[in-house]
């Protein structure tokens, strides 16, 4: 829950403004806007936002020919642990179909 002056959240009222004006006016200014927004809030409440990855970061660049393919890691995928009582019948239709595609 948002609060003024309380913890650091990553969609705060400010962003969702922006967010709104982008989405109804289809302008590239205020996405731009949303976006700046949302990439200050990124460096403060995520994990990802935290690392600093690269030549001016903490953890080096990881080669291209070391990454794993896509092909592999969606093996590792696995929906069968979400139990249909917390997520919708949809959802569950929509996950099985998504997996079953992969």
């Amino acid at each position: 829950h948002w609060r003024d002056g309380g913890e650091a959240h990553y969609n705060t009222p400010a962003a969702m403004v922006a967010l709104q004006l982008a989405a109804r006016t289809n302008a590239r200014e205020a996405y731009d806007d949303y976006s700046k927004l949302i990439n200050e809030a990124n460096s403060r409440v995520t994990i990802r936002g935290l690392l600093k990855i690269g030549n001016d970061g903490l953890l080096p660049e990881v080669p291209l020919e070391e990454v794993e393919p896509a092909s592999e890691i969606v093996k590792r995928f696995a929906t069968g642990a979400m139990s249909l009582g917390s997520i919708s019948p949809e959802t569950h239709e929509s996950l099985a179909l998504a997996m079953n595609s992969l």
